[in-house]
């Protein structure tokens, strides 16, 4: 999610430098409809509503304009704001001689020779995301208490890292699967430190969720090229390929199986190094093939629920193409759905994701053991 916010930042400022001569988003208030009047239905809209609307930030805060929102006559295009609205204003300016030259349209900005014009672009929904944060926020902090702390700090630089480093780091063309495992390393890393404190169950866990995770991203980045997969399977994306000719969106796929399974693979190599550390202590003179086959017993019970965990992850976000594939069952054979690059890709990070939980298993329970009694 966070690169493809950053990517979309990339791809709108082109596209604003390209095709206008000046834009800004800015924070609003629907403060009154002052009107409403029947639209053009030649062109789609059905009545255009004029609103009173408040700016609420920069240069012109507190300035109250009239804006013009339009009711469209195919209604998924339609936007609902209704007044107490807090919105998101797209400004923008145009010259009022459309020949003018670079040169002319500076200078048609410092003689004020534009045509300033300001829409709604959409509502804003920042309070309810801090909302939302806030709450999550608490619940954690109730429940877990101290550890729940420790936990939402991991998190904290773990995005931290993911936004500072690893996007940075895509967006310049290195290498997608190496930063997917450094910033698996640093969580995993921050994460059992901040929960466990440093001792052998730290070390173990980190070496087996670092394990599972790089198993997952090679075997995606294998069988991606097997299946002759391009990280263009949508084509949104695939309209925006010049911006992105110094990306790798192959390995892009498996970097996206390597950060999406890595709480999955997290949770069960914490489990059982901590599972391996309990045994060891009730009992240090436990039998090597003992203590691997009890944390393996243990590891065994984590599986069906991690898997799960992930398998429904994945059927969740990818609800809305399942639901378009299941209307289009009639048109499609399976052999073409099957053969979608984004159904494909989809399938690829659940399997992969769940083989990696898989091996974490067996990894940790071995290396564990070796640990302990040696």
């Amino acid at each position: 999610m966070k690169k493809i916010i950053y990517l979309s930042v990339i791809i709108l400022s082109l596209i604003f430098s390209t095709f206008s001569l000046s834009e800004e988003y800015i924070s609003g208030k629907v403060i009154s409809l002052l009107e409403e009047s029947i639209g053009n239905e030649e062109e789609g809209i059905e009545k255009i509503s004029k609103f009173k609307v408040k700016i609420l930030n920069g240069t012109e805060k507190g300035k109250e304009v009239e804006v013009d929102f339009p009711t469209y006559l195919e209604k998924q295009y339609n936007m609902s704001i209704k007044v107490g609205d807090k919105v998101v204003l797209y400004k923008s300016y145009d010259s009022t001689d459309s020949d003018s030259g670079k040169e002319e349209v500076e200078e048609n900005i410092k003689t004020e020779n534009l045509i300033e014009r300001i829409d709604i672009s959409d509502v804003d929904k920042r309070n309810i995301f801090y909302f939302l944060t806030l709450i999550f926020v608490g619940l954690t902090l109730s429940i877990a208490k101290k550890n729940g702390l420790k936990s939402l700090l991991a998190l904290f630089l773990t995005l931290i890292f993911i936004i500072k480093i690893f996007i940075p780091a895509i967006a310049h063309g290195y290498s997608s699967i190496l930063f997917a495992v450094l910033t698996c390393i640093f969580s995993t890393v921050i994460t059992t430190l901040l929960i466990t404190g440093f001792s052998k169950k730290t070390f173990i866990a980190i070496l087996g969720t670092t394990s599972g995770v790089i198993v997952a991203g090679l075997l995606s980045y294998s069988f991606g090229n097997l299946m002759r997969l391009t990280g263009y399977g949508d084509t949104d994306v695939l309209s925006y390929a010049g911006i992105l000719s110094n990306i790798d969106l192959k390995e892009l796929i498996s970097a996206g199986v390597i950060i999406g399974s890595l709480g999955a693979v997290m949770d069960v190599a914490v489990s059982i190094s901590s599972s391996i550390n309990e045994l060891y202590e009730i009992n240090p003179n436990i039998e090597e093939k003992v203590l691997f086959k009890s944390a393996m017993n243990i590891g065994n019970d984590i599986i069906g629920t991690m898997i799960n965990t992930l398998i429904l992850a994945y059927i969740g976000s990818s609800m809305l193409t399942i639901l378009l594939v299941y209307i289009q069952s009639s048109e499609y054979p399976l052999i073409r759905v099957l053969n979608y690059e984004d159904i494909a890709v989809e399938i690829l990070r659940a399997v992969c994701g769940s083989i990696g939980i898989l091996i974490s298993v067996p990894l940790t329970s071995y290396m564990g053991t070796k640990i302990y009694k040696k």
